[in-house]
């Protein structure tokens, strides 16, 4: 949780949205993205769940401003991710993600670049707009 909440405050703090190499922590977003757990806060395990989604996100925009286009293996495991229906409860991060790979996605190409702000303002923002309202 810890990592994600840092992860959302860099967004927000320094790039007003996705930015290079936001650091992601070191947890295993793979082991929380489609996790049932009992706990009984459900904002909690929203957040561990959608927290998760954007950290791998996160990963493929690192690639992306790191890589000739995105053929690796951090790539192709969230690709394998997706079509496993892993993400299954962010769609709009699922279409973004497919549409990486179907547009074969390299470096000139500001697809992702554009298609990012909503995902931004969904998760990360509304997060912390949400938050302050429970006080």
């Amino acid at each position: 949780m810890r990592d994600i909440l840092f992860a959302y405050v860099e967004m927000v703090d320094k790039w007003k949205g996705f930015g290079h190499d936001v650091l992601t922590g070191s947890f295993d977003p793979y082991k929380y993205i489609d996790v049932e757990s009992e706990i009984e806060d459900e904002n909690m395990l929203t957040l561990l769940r959608a927290g998760s989604a954007i950290v791998l996100l996160c990963g493929i925009y690192n690639l992306w401003n790191e890589s000739e286009d995105i053929n690796h293996p951090f790539a192709f495991r969230l690709r394998d991710a997706v079509m496993a229906k892993r993400l299954w409860r962010f769609p709009d991060i699922e279409d973004v993600i497919l549409g990486v790979f179907e547009r074969k996605l390299r470096w000139d190409d500001l697809w992702l670049y554009e298609n990012l702000p909503a995902i931004y303002e969904r998760y990360v923002a509304d997060y912390f707009e949400q938050l302050s309202k429970r006080r």
